[in-house]
């Protein structure tokens, strides 16, 4: 028999509703929804079947288990919880959450031909507020209302997680004890029908059946009385899951949108690939969307050509994280190159890789028989001429974070033409002659080495092709390359790129989030990006809330593009601060958080992320997911790591999480990163700041920050007044 539900009268009561009593309205659409699931699967489910149960059901028998669909069952059963403060406080819910719920109606209907599409799209008149991508005050206030109160519940707790973990728990035992003794009655009801006639017997049942309902109703009493205890702990999650499945619904409704904000069109509009060009923008604007659909376009362009006048083209990273997530969303994108498009040609894959994969082609043809070593090279350390340097043991930094990835000749260095205000200890012309005197004998070394540190290889390499002694291979060359995160490259690295592209380098960069090149310039890279830079403002990433904070703290960054501060227009809730005493206190509250996540939020582990200064954190709180909760994790930058495995969380240090994203992100941040150390204290302090906005800014939905209580000045401490409203 042909589905009638929803029929055009009930489409049509729906519809009244709208704009009168948004949390009445919000009930009425999911009862519509639960009446099609309950006419589709008939006899299957009776009047004792939830609403959960019917998702469940209706999905086994009718979903064909593509993503899309999972996403929507997901935020049906998410966004169907909130209308349980309607229907057992009577309360209202935001115009906001309405939209949503008209949105995931709307999506049911598309997927599974509903009947009457048309009025149903016509309900979605509201979502036109979430096209323009704004979030207006008076149809969010129920929602500021929620978030206040998770912040306020948060505050007054010490343990949010762990207490709403035994909340869930005593709970589920209660329903547990219920079923049990609805279960024991029917049973005792059935042995005294069939012992009827035997008054002796009945009698004994009737009391057994008295004793274990008297037993029942105590242990219930009880568990009641501690989920009392834990009232604050049920609103806490209530609220928490509302917040949640507002915003993951409006995440999904404009990925679904499948289209770019007219920002965005417009930069890729005005890219006319006859120069260089650069796209910045703070984190969460879009700057590898953008390079991604800039890349398409010229791929498409390319199709229209005849083979032989197609143009090369590859995209670069600085990392092997970035790499693969950049692979993994071009074959969501499912972009293709067509055949001898690519340095490779074929799919996409074959056109994305590292800074370290697409320069170390060009080293290992530019200098056969030497290897090109990525671990510590120091050398003639007992040297006078080493040891004695003014420097002293600092000429690694000077060489490391100056001299071969800024390409600085002896001629820069030694007139005082390169300024080293970036470093800590100062040099006159004198000093610096020494130095450089120093640097030639390290150099003198390398050469006789079969093993030759990259940067070293990288600078002679500049040198030769400086020299006439070397040109790049065209098999070699490529007509375009894309460069994402284009800002932690050395401007060594880039200036050897820039010799092995025939036409325009297209890049993205954000320089407050530069982690790795104090001092970076694009001039000193041999890129000319004047008159060709467009700047992105809207952060369609993350919430509010972590916008909010995250814009906060880098305003705290000295020297912070001022000019770039996003906006965005999606609520979500409060980011939260967790302090304690040690670090494994700190780990625990995060697990803690992931079960949270997991088991009353109804996130995938795959969606949740830790990050965290130093590997052998990660390694310590892949142990504890393991042994605590039985979740496998694994870093993002591990070999083996495939961002389309499910069902594993991710696990990212503060340098390996850039240009990611995660719907939810614990960050444990505890001090300054050591790696800077040898850096002047004022830049130093920048590149930490960086790193922490950085990390921050990975999440999406949710962002809880954890930290050690003692912490009170630098980076980490003024995170923490950030949090606190106190910055």
């Amino acid at each position: 028999m042909k589905n009638e539900t929803p029929t055009a009268e009930q489409v049509k009561r729906l519809q009244s509703l709208q704009g009168v009593d948004a949390g009445v309205f919000t009930l009425a659409v999911f009862s519509a929804i639960e009446a099609y699931f309950r006419e589709t699967l008939g006899s299957d489910a009776d009047n004792s079947t939830t609403f959960h149960e019917l998702v469940d059901m209706f999905r086994e028998l009718h979903s064909r288990r593509t993503p899309k669909e999972y996403r929507l069952f997901r935020d049906i059963n998410q966004s169907h919880r909130s209308t349980n403060y309607v229907r057992h406080n009577f309360g209202n819910l935001s115009a906001e959450e309405a939209n949503g719920a008209v949105y995931l109606l709307k999506e049911l209907a598309a997927t599974f031909c509903l009947p009457n599409q048309e009025r149903i799209a016509a309900l979605s008149k509201g979502l036109n507020l979430w096209d323009e991508r704004k979030s207006p005050a008076e149809t969010a206030a129920e929602l500021e209302k929620a978030n206040r109160e998770i912040e306020r519940l948060a505050r007054l707790n010490g343990d949010m997680a762990e207490k709403a973990a035994q909340f869930d728990a005593n709970r589920k035992e209660l329903e547990r004890l219920e079923s049990q003794l609805r279960a024991v009655r029917i049973d005792y009801e059935q042995q005294i029908e069939r012992g009827r006639k035997d008054k002796e017997k009945i009698d004994k049942l009737r009391l057994k059946k008295h004793l274990a309902e008297e037993e029942g109703r105590r242990a219930q009493k009880e568990l009641r009385e501690q989920l009392s205890k834990l009232s604050d702990a049920e609103a806490y999650i209530e609220n928490l899951r509302r917040m949640a499945s507002y915003t993951r619904t409006r995440y999904d409704y404009e990925q679904g949108l499948v289209r770019l904000t007219a920002e965005q069109e417009s930069i890729i509009a005005q890219v006319d690939f006859g120069q260089d060009f650069l796209v910045k923008g703070s984190a969460g604007t879009g700057k590898s969307l953008v390079l991604l659909k800039t890349l398409e376009k010229l791929l498409s362009e390319n199709d229209e050509r005849p083979s032989a006048e197609r143009n090369s083209v590859a995209l670069i990273t600085f990392s092997r994280s970035l790499e693969k997530y950049n692979r993994y969303i071009a074959r969501l994108m499912n972009i293709k190159a067509a055949s001898g498009t690519g340095n490779c040609g074929g799919m996409a894959d074959d056109m994305i890789t590292t800074s370290e994969g697409f320069l170390g082609r060009i080293l290992k043809d530019a200098f056969p028989g030497i290897k090109a070593g990525y671990g510590n090279e120091r050398c003639l350390e007992d040297s006078p001429c080493v040891r004695d340097n003014p420097l002293g043991k600092e000429i690694w930094a000077e060489l490391d974070r100056l001299i071969l990835p800024g390409f600085v000749s002896r001629k820069e260095y030694c007139g005082g033409e390169i300024s080293r205000t970036e470093l800590k200890k100062p040099l006159d012309s004198v000093m610096r002659g020494k130095v450089w005197e120093a640097v030639e004998a390290i150099f003198a070394e390398w050469d006789k080495r079969e093993i030759q540190p990259v940067s070293y290889l990288t600078y002679r390499l500049l040198q030769k092709i400086g020299n006439g002694e070397y040109a790049i291979p065209e098999e070699l060359k490529v007509d375009y390359l894309f460069v994402d995160e284009a800002q932690d490259l050395a401007a060594a690295s880039l200036r050897v790129l820039r010799s092995a592209t025939r036409k325009s380098m297209i890049l993205a960069g954000d320089g407050d989030q530069s982690v790795f090149q104090p001092g970076f310039t694009w001039s000193r890279a041999g890129i000319d990006v004047e008159g060709s830079t467009r700047t992105l403002h809207i952060n369609f990433r993350s919430t509010d809330q972590i916008n909010a904070a995250a814009e906060r703290y880098r305003a705290l960054i000295k020297g912070c593009d001022t000019g770039s501060a996003p906006q965005t227009f999606r609520m979500g809730p409060p980011v939260e601060l967790n302090e304690d005493g040690t670090q494994e206190e700190s780990f625990s509250r995060m697990v803690g958080t992931v079960r949270l996540c997991v088991d009353l939020l109804g996130y995938e582990p795959e969606n949740i992320c830790l990050i965290a200064p130093q590997k052998r954190q990660l390694d310590r709180l892949q142990s504890i997911l393991k042994d605590t909760l039985g979740l496998e994790g694994e870093a993002v930058n591990s070999d083996g790591f495939d961002f389309a495995r499910p069902g594993i969380i991710r696990l990212a240090t503060t340098q390996s999480c850039k240009g990611l994203d995660f719907p939810v992100v614990l960050l444990y941040i505890d001090h300054r990163a050591h790696f800077l150390d040898a850096l002047d204290e004022g830049v130093a302090d920048r590149m930490n700041r960086n790193m922490i906005y950085t990390a921050m800014t990975r999440g999406i939905e949710l962002l809880h920050v954890f930290m050690p209580r003692s912490v009170s000045e630098g980076p980490v401490g003024d995170l923490k007044k950030v949090l606190k409203g106190g910055a």
